[in-house]
């Protein structure tokens, strides 16, 4: 009778001590949870804050802007291709010296904020004007912007006279004559 009282008392002692691990596995948990959401804070506010804004003012580094220009020279042929968008790619990841996973999230960014930016000039003048008058910007780096735009333009062949037409509004914004 006593084996079996002790045995009892074992088993009891283990389904509480399980009980209380359970709860404390759970309490751990909701502080891990907890402290996510207060380290994803920042970046929460900071969505917040550009979501009231139009797309194309949300827009605070060069090279996003530079993004939006290629695939506003590609999308003045059309539909965005392929050999287009791997032009793109290649150009970011040579020139910014970003990895491929980098360059992908650049494209797609950059095209969701230029999406509802308007006629494509009108976004080519407000993306070279940002480009233009950003801190440190020298005029090579204005040169080999030209050279990206006109890699991209000629991914699909010969330039199309609207693409031309994008590179010129390019060109006078930025003072150089090619």
């Amino acid at each position: 009778m006593h084996i079996i009282v002790a045995l009892l008392g074992i088993l009891g002692f283990i389904v509480v001590w399980y009980w209380r691990l359970k709860m404390l596995r759970e309490v751990a948990r909701d502080g891990r949870k907890v402290a996510e959401t207060v380290a994803n804070l920042p970046r929460k506010m900071r969505f917040k804050s550009k979501s009231g804004k139009a797309g194309l003012a949300t827009v605070d580094d060069p090279r996003e802007a530079a993004t939006i220009l290629m695939l506003e020279i590609a999308q003045a042929r059309g539909t965005l291709t392929e050999k287009q968008e791997a032009a793109i790619r290649v150009e970011i990841m040579h020139h910014f010296e970003f990895p491929e996973g980098d360059a992908n999230a650049l494209i797609t960014q950059s095209g969701w904020l230029s999406r509802n930016g308007g006629a494509s000039h009108v976004v080519m003048s407000k993306m070279t004007d940002f480009v233009r008058k950003s801190p440190g910007m020298t005029n090579k780096e204005l040169v080999d912007l030209d050279g990206m735009l006109v890699t991209v333009s000629e991914a699909e062949g010969d330039p199309t006279p609207s693409q031309l037409d994008l590179l010129t509004i390019y060109r006078e914004k930025t003072g150089l004559r090619v």
